[in-house]
């Protein structure tokens, strides 16, 4: 069996997953864990193994360059120190903390093991940020910084990881050689994807060809890590430095088609990857199973649980005093940037979740060292890794919701009216852009006035939604030219059915003004109004 049948059917089982886990309101990734878990023990089903080199090559950049893509720049400044102290700082505590309660508990691991471990376990990940934290409605600072460490601590988990892994495999440990390696690898990557995105950016304009131009985002997210990669230079940096150059200039330079054409190629391919990460996950419990079979399982399921339980209170240790400290010993922060509540912190440090790099990590060490021996506890240590995966996406993610309730930092209302005030400052502009190019262009004036009586009819009903009773039903006049207007497409589409099948247009023609109709649909469903 080659790896194309699993796949196929894997993402049948993430598409079937779709509407099970909306009717128990489960979030999509956490059915797909759950319900991979449950399908691995069947004894028909076949032996899936996760190839590190799929998850790291194929898998990790367009997922971060996405992520990086729809990162607001603003937000990423603002929020750079804390992102920073949880992407560097919290990755190195965590790692040496959990390095420290493993070899407590387990005696026969070497510290190097047991730091290797730690660097395995500490960083979270984007994927699981960008797909589940996301959807809970958490404050959009929040967001900003869980996405921001999501996309940076690989970087950093990464790098130790490998030094961990030099240091058992018998190579020499210098922790300045170390530091100026990091520095060194980090500011390339920066560089590099830059140079990537910007080259990008230039060319983009002058292709003329839609598909072809989103094509050529896939081929930079791959590039800014794979060039990053083979020159010794952060990959991950230079994804996420790519992505969010990326998401500055497409805007300013892309036709709205290519860019409606990009967006949904990337949420397919990013449905596609999620469904194959999440879904592998739990796919993966026989075989990690099988290698344990000499091990007790109450000591398996205590080392599970230890281990995950000191992950997530290394980050709850950590962002208390770190949001508290800086702000004490610098007052200057505190002036810019007042002290969150104990809500927001608690949220924050709640929402540390592990996913696939972690596991691709792991999946990664040799199977012997240099001397040929078999690499030790390597089953152990991908069983932990396992485990604290799926502890840290099971019970936060499903608790988050309820814990966001309760402590009502929920932020739907702020998004929504900051999307109205965009549309109403929009639309006024738009009123005085259009009266000045009538007279420009010598534009009937019964023509234009026809025109913005439609703009001044959106412009009502939307400022409609900051009143005191906001989000209301929109009054009848505008239910019912909506209702005219889902009639109007509706009928429109059945006429070129009938065309097409008649013979009297050719497919060609069928499918140009199909997606016209389909972009007035997708128009008046997103505006609301």
């Amino acid at each position: 069996m080659t790896f194309i049948e699993p796949a196929i059917f894997i993402l049948l089982f993430a598409i079937l997953s779709v509407p099970i886990s909306a009717r128990f309101h489960v979030p999509f990734e956490i059915f797909l864990v759950i319900g991979s878990c449950i399908l691995s023990l069947s004894p028909w089903l076949p032996t899936f193994q996760l190839n590190p080199f799929i998850v790291f090559n194929l898998f990790l950049p367009p997922i971060l360059f996405y992520a990086a893509y729809f990162t607001s720049w603003r937000d990423f400044k603002f929020n750079f120190r804390p992102i920073s102290l949880l992407a560097f700082g919290l990755v190195i505590f965590t790692m040496s903390l959990v390095a420290v309660i493993a070899k407590i508990v387990l005696p026969e691991f070497t510290w190097a093991e047991s730091f290797l471990l730690g660097a395995i376990v500490s960083p979270t990940d984007a994927s699981s940020a960008t797909s589940i934290i996301k959807k809970l409605g958490a404050p959009r600072r929040l967001i900003s910084i869980l996405e921001g460490e999501s996309m940076l601590n690989d970087a950093t988990a990464l790098m130790l990881f490998r030094i961990s892994l030099a240091a058992i495999l018998g190579g020499s440990f210098s922790f300045p050689h170390v530091a100026f390696h990091f520095i060194l690898i980090t500011t390339g990557g920066i560089v590099l994807g830059l140079m990537i995105s910007a080259i990008s950016v230039y060319i983009l304009p002058k292709i003329h060809f839609v598909t072809a131009e989103t094509t050529l985002t896939f081929i930079t997210a791959f590039a800014c890590y794979l060039v990053g990669e083979s020159l010794g230079v952060s990959g991950v940096i230079a994804t996420v430095v790519g992505g969010l150059y990326y998401g500055r200039r497409i805007p300013e330079i892309a036709s709205s088609q290519m860019r409606i054409n990009a967006n949904a190629s990337w949420n397919t391919t990013l449905f596609v990857i999620n469904g194959l990460v999440f879904t592998l996950i739990g796919l993966e419990l026989p075989m990690i199973l099988k290698n344990l079979q000499f091990h007790s399982t109450s000591m398996l399921i205590y080392y599970a649980l230890l281990i995950s339980i000191v992950v997530i209170l290394a980050r709850i240790i950590w962002v208390f005093p770190m949001a508290y400290l800086p702000r004490l010993f610098f007052p200057s922060i505190a002036r810019k940037d007042p002290m969150p509540s104990w809500k927001t912190l608690f949220v924050l440090s709640w929402s540390g979740v592990r996913g696939i790099v972690s596991l691709a990590a792991a999946l990664s060490i040799p199977y012997l060292t240099s001397t040929g021996m078999a690499f030790p506890h390597r089953d152990l240590i991908l069983f932990i890794t396992y485990s604290v995966i799926v502890i840290t996406l099971i019970v936060p993610t499903l608790t988050l919701p309820i814990i966001l309730h309760l402590l009502k930092l929920l932020d739907e209302e702020d998004e929504l009216k900051q999307e109205a005030i965009a549309r109403i400052y929009s639309l006024e502009n738009s009123v005085e852009y259009i009266k000045e190019l009538s007279v420009k262009e010598k534009i009937p004036e019964t023509v234009t006035k026809d025109f913005l009586k439609q703009i001044d009819r959106r412009h009502k009903v939307i400022k409609t939604q900051l009143e005191s009773a906001p989000y209301s039903t929109l009054s009848d006049e505008h239910s019912a030219l909506t209702k005219l207007m889902y009639a109007s497409i509706e009928s429109e589409r059945k006429t070129l059915i009938t065309l097409r099948k008649t013979g009297e247009i050719r497919d060609e023609v069928f499918h140009r003004l199909s997606d016209e109709l389909d972009i007035e649909e997708m128009r008046a469903k997103t505006l609301r109004i």
